[in-house]
This record gives structure tokens, sequence and C-alpha cells, in this order.
């Protein structure tokens, strides 16, 4: 079920962001929003697989290779490539606070940028290097969209953590200091 939710978030967000792409007047750069669903389900250890994680990250990739006209694959590559390596630094770094999850989300920005001008590089060799001037301005607006979007995932996975749902922590309110102490 959280697969799903996360997913449908994740299509959701591919969309508003191609169809910014789409119907913007002039060549607007946009966040990368699904490469933040890829990087919360990749920094989420104990709630994610790694198995899951590159599964999420190959799904959105592929669908934001259909909904933007990319050849298919490259972001579906890239994105899996990035879960994964969220997932081995995730054991090293602490991601807290919302200054380090924006770093964290300009740095994976411009690694994805750069490992996508490369495979397409190498797919087609006339399309050369030209996509990497308008990176590090796509990395600044992931950046500025990180932690929201962060947070939006991890409420998320807070509602719909079966863990929780179990035990009735989601449902049950915390009482007020004196509530429910016998009065004397």
């Amino acid at each position: 079920m959280r697969s799903i939710a996360t997913l449908t978030v994740g299509l959701l967000l591919l969309l508003l962001q191609s169809t910014v792409m789409e119907f913007a007047p002039v060549h607007l750069v946009t966040p990368s929003l699904g490469l933040l669903v890829v990087l919360y389900v990749g920094m989420a250890p104990v709630k994610w697989a790694p198995g899951a994680a590159v599964v999420v990250g190959f799904c959105l990739g592929y669908l934001f290779d259909l909904v933007s006209g990319a050849p298919r694959g490259v972001h579906a590559f890239v994105f899996a490539s990035i879960a994964l390596v969220a997932r081995l630094l995730i054991w090293r770094l602490a991601v807290r606070g919302i200054v380090l999850q924006a770093a964290t989300a300009f740095v994976a920005s411009m690694m994805a940028a750069f490992l996508i001008v490369v495979v397409r590089a190498q797919i087609s060799p006339e399309s050369g290097y030209g996509g990497l001037r308008h990176a590090p301005l796509e990395a600044l607006l992931t950046a500025v969209f990180g932690p929201p979007v962060l947070w939006l995932l991890s409420r998320l996975d807070g509602r719909l953590d079966p863990a929780r749902l179990r035990v009735g922590l989601a449902r049950r309110r915390a009482r007020a200091l004196g509530q429910g102490i016998p009065q004397r």
C-alpha cells in the first residue's frame, strides 16, 4: 500500500513538472520532483528495502521518460542509480533539518543531471553535453523544493506505516498532562 501511494504521489509530481515544462511560454527550468521522491525512498533504509527503492526509482524514471519525451530508459537508469547511491550514503550521513535536506537535494540533482547528459551522449553522440548549462539552476530549484516534498512524503509514509496502524498509535491522541490521573 505504501509503495502504491508513493508511486502515485511521484506520478502526480512528475505530471506537474512535465505540465509546467510543456505549457510554459518560454523554456523554463523546473525542479526535478521525481528525483526528490526517489531520493526520499533511497534515504529511508528502515522503511524501504533496497530492492523496493530501486523499483520505485526505475518506475518513476521510466514514467518521466514517457511524459517528457526523453529517450526511454535514460531517466529510469539514472533514478535507479540515484536510489542506490542514496541507500549507500545514508548509512554515513544523517540528513536532518531543512538545510541538509536542501543540500542533499542539490547534490543529487547535480549528479543526476551529469549522469543524464553522459548517458544521452552515449546513446546519441550528436546531442553533446549542452544540457549541463541548465543543471545548476535546476539543482537550485530542486534544493528549494526538496524540504517541502520530503516532508510531504514522510507525513504520507507515517500515515501508511503498517506497524503504527496495527498498534493503534496513528489514531490515538496524546493525553495532556494531568488527564487520566485519578483525583484524591
